[in-house]
């Protein structure tokens, strides 16, 4: 399992990163193809692909098959569960330093 510091690393290693998390959290109902995401963050299919695989990977984003078309979306239970790891790492970190 990866540890807390490495989550947070690799949600912020990147701007596209930041940008899909942003677009998802505040539209968790959003299911769209990847040019379509990319579209809505003012980027293309291919810029995004290694950063939504990486979000892929962490669980926060599911990629579905609709039809002939492949399909990504928040999973807002991983979502949470992620966000909460962070708080209590960010937490425990403010502990240590004070």
């Amino acid at each position: 399992m990866i540890d807390a510091s490495e989550i947070l690393n690799r949600l912020l290693s990147s701007e596209v990163k930041g940008d899909l998390l942003v677009l998802f959290r505040k539209n968790p109902g959003i299911i769209d193809t990847i040019d379509g995401v990319a579209r809505r963050i003012g980027r293309t299919g291919d810029s995004i692909e290694n950063d939504v695989k990486d979000l892929v990977d962490l669980g926060v984003l599911e990629r579905k098959q609709v039809g002939r078309l492949e399909a990504i979306f928040l999973d807002r239970a991983r979502d949470g569960e992620v966000q909460q790891i962070i708080g209590n790492y960010l937490n425990s970190m403010k502990k240590k330093e004070g």
